[in-house]
C-alpha cells in the first residue's frame, strides 16, 4: 500500500501519522534539497533492512542518515574541530560528512553502518524534513528513492509512475513535493589535514567546498 501526502496541504495530524508510521518500522519516500529519498528510523534495524530490500542494495554498503541538529549528531558520532568548521559552513545543505561513530553506538550493531565504524550524516534544509524533526527524536535514513544502480528521482510524477506503482504491496508513506532540484549530496571524509571527496554531488556546493579546501591549505 502506498499512501500519498501532498506537501502543499499536509497537516499537523499528517505529520503525527508519519511519525507513528516511522516508529512502527514504516518506510517513507520524502523530498530533500536534492532528490526524493527512502527514509526510515535509522536505529530500527527491521525498518533499515526493508530499505536494503526495496533498493536491492548490498547490505555491506552503509546508509547515510539525516539529523535534526548537532545535539542529535553528537549522540551518535564523534565530531572534531575541523568537522565542526565544515558543518558551520555547509549545513543545512547537500554535504554529507563521514563521521566516526561513538564506541557505544558501534556496539549497538545498527544495520545502517554495514559493519563499519562510521556514519554519513547531514542536516537537510528542506521544510518537510525540518517540520518532521519537530515530532521525532531519531535520525532518519536518507538514501535515494531508487533501485540501486538506477537513476534518482527529482520529479514525484515520474517517481510515482516508475517506482511506487511497482512497490504498491509495500506499506509506504510518500510525500509529493512536486519537482525538486535534483542531483545528490557531496560526500566527504575528513582525516586530520586531508579531505577525501568520496562523491561530488550535482550541485553548486562542490565549488564552495573546493574553494574552502584550498583556503585551508
Amino acid at each position: 500500500m502506498v499512501k500519498i501526502y501532498n506537501l502543499t496541504s499536509i497537516s499537523d495530524a499528517d505529520y503525527i501519522d508519519i511519525k507513528y508510521h516511522l516508529m512502527n518500522s514504516g518506510i517513507i519516500i520524502y523530498p530533500t534539497e536534492t532528490s526524493y529519498a527512502f527514509g526510515a528510523n535509522a536505529i530500527d534495524n527491521l525498518a533499515v533492512r526493508k530499505i536494503y530490500e526495496l533498493k536491492g542494495r548490498s547490505m555491506d554498503k552503509p546508509l547515510p542518515f539525516l539529523v535534526k541538529d548537532m545535539k542529535m549528531l553528537l549522540n551518535f558520532a564523534m565530531v572534531n574541530r575541523r568537522e565542526e568548521d565544515f558543518i558551520s559552513k555547509f549545513w543545512p545543505g547537500p554535504l554529507t560528512i563521514i563521521f566516526n561513530l561513538k564506541p557505544k553506538k558501534i556496539a549497538d550493531g545498527y544495520l545502517f553502518t554495514a559493519g563499519s565504524e562510521s556514519v554519513g550524516a547531514r542536516i537537510s534544509p528542506h521544510p518537510f524534513v525540518a517540520r518532521l524533526f519537530e515530532d521525532i527524536d531519531f535520525p532518519i535514513i536518507s538514501t535515494s528513492a531508487n533501485i540501486s544502480g538506477k537513476e534518482s528521482f527529482s520529479d514525484f510524477n515520474e517517481l510515482n509512475e516508475k517506482l511506487l506503482s511497482a512497490k504498491s504491496v509495500i506499506n509506504i508513506f510518500a510525500v509529493n513535493a512536486g519537482e525538486l532540484a535534483g542531483g545528490s549530496s557531496t560526500i566527504i571524509k575528513i582525516e586530520k589535514k586531508d579531505i577525501e571527496i568520496i562523491r561530488e554531488g550535482d550541485n553548486n556546493i562542490r565549488k564552495r567546498l573546493i574553494c574552502s579546501i584550498k583556503n585551508k591549505g
